[in-house]
């Protein structure tokens, strides 16, 4: 999948990290030190998309609005999606934006699924959700490519952390089904899952807050 254009800050560094190049004007050691054994607790996003990364998610930063739109427009491309179901306004606004048919009512036709999320797990990498982005639908009824759009205030540290957010926001009505789900590849061990792997193509696309 194509590249965007050069991303700046921290997420920017990660990003060149993982693709194995040095970000430009910067030094090697600088570089280096995101993955310091020496360093401070690692930050709870650097955590999130190494793990989500290492589950077989995909991982695409948008730094920008327009970032989103393009990303989708590949993914759409090459996966070869010629719809996509979403039933969150929000949402639907920037898959058209994309250029990409929308599908709000027959989820069962559309050749992916596209949500929002409640929360990202930074220990496991995974993407927290309920019913009420699935609308109650089974994950395994769901169209085999997943693509998630979540803010970066979204990622915390922990489940605890996410169910205690999610008391907080819904108040006395808590959704049901709350899950989380990460990429393919299993976890070496089962005490390190900590999340349901999903036997689908999942992407996930993080915004700014200021977007």
């Amino acid at each position: 999948m194509a590249e965007s254009k050069k991303k700046t800050g921290f997420f920017g560094k990660f990003l060149n990290v993982l693709s194995g190049r040095p970000e430009e004007n910067s030094s090697e050691p600088e570089t280096q030190s995101l993955f310091s054994s020496s360093s401070k607790k690692e930050p709870v996003d650097l955590s999130f998309v190494k793990n989500f990364t290492a589950s077989g998610g995909k991982f695409l930063y948008c730094e920008e609005e327009k970032d989103a739109y393009e990303f989708l427009a590949q993914i759409a491309k090459e996966s070869h999606l010629n719809s996509i179901f979403c039933n969150e306004s929000n949402l639907q606004s920037i898959l058209q934006k994309a250029g990409i048919r929308v599908l709000a009512d027959d989820v069962k036709s559309a050749d992916a699924f596209c949500s929002s999320c409640e929360y990202l797990i930074s220990f496991n990498g995974g993407i927290m959700i309920t019913a009420n982005q699935t609308m109650g639908n089974k994950l395994n009824d769901l169209p085999e490519t997943f693509i998630t759009v979540a803010r970066t205030s979204q990622i915390v540290e922990n489940l605890r952390s996410g169910l205690t957010g999610i008391r907080n926001k819904y108040s006395g009505n808590i959704p049901s089904q709350i899950t989380t789900i990460k990429g393919p590849i299993k976890a070496s061990a089962p005490e390190e899952a900590g999340g349901s792997t999903c036997n689908k193509e999942v992407y996930l696309l993080l915004l700014e807050d200021q977007l």
